[in-house]
């Protein structure tokens, strides 16, 4: 009995099918390698102090968000012995832009100022967070006068040097017509250590 062209044709575009499906499951392990794997070192509990020694004056919290679908950031100031939150919020992977997206609650006593901005991996494996932060009207930035009406903004740089398993070296700046300078005095030489458990 002949065969119909049909079946032929049904047989070739199955086999595609076939080879489309094996190649789509191999380039999907390619592509499943996470994004976040440059930014693992991060992930912990971590005090804050000079680095030239001295105690902590703040801590430092990167954990993982759902089956590593997010980070979780927060920082706290050391005021009296006690931890106070400073900021917290997400580290989120940008598909398009290839870094992560943030979004930070910097004042936590009533949500008036954030921090938005993007975490980028340098080829040294040093990651940069570059920070705008956004006041509302009435608060104070560092070194500016109160905000007016239509808020007011500024920039901020930290950054994040692996410095072996427990340490990382980190430097945290912000932006004046001048140039880069420390935030906060000794703010441009930090060194994070991992908490014990």
């Amino acid at each position: 009995m002949p065969r119909l062209p049909g079946r032929r044709l049904g047989r070739a575009a199955g086999l595609a099918l076939i080879v489309f499906s094996v190649g789509a499951r191999a380039g999907a392990g390619t592509a499943a390698a996470s994004p976040y794997a440059p930014y693992a070192f991060l992930i912990g509990q971590w005090d804050v102090a000079p680095e030239s020694g001295g105690p902590p004056m703040g801590g430092a919290l990167f954990r993982w968000g759902p089956k590593e679908s997010y980070i979780w950031y927060a920082a706290t100031l050391l005021a009296d012995g006690k931890e106070v939150p400073h900021f917290e919020g997400l580290l989120m992977w940008n598909g398009v832009q290839k870094n992560l997206d943030m979004l930070i609650a910097l004042d936590l006593d009533g949500g008036r100022i954030q921090e938005k901005g993007v975490l980028q991996v340098q080829p040294d494996g040093t990651v940069v967070r570059e920070i705008t932060a956004s006041y509302s009207e009435g608060v104070r930035p560092m070194g500016m006068p109160v905000a007016g009406a239509a808020g007011a903004t500024a920039r901020f740089r930290q950054t994040f040097q692996p410095d072996g398993p427990d340490r990382i070296k980190t430097r945290v700046l912000r932006e004046t017509k001048d140039g880069w300078v420390a935030t906060f005095p000794g703010s441009d030489r930090l060194v994070m250590t991992r908490r014990k458990k």
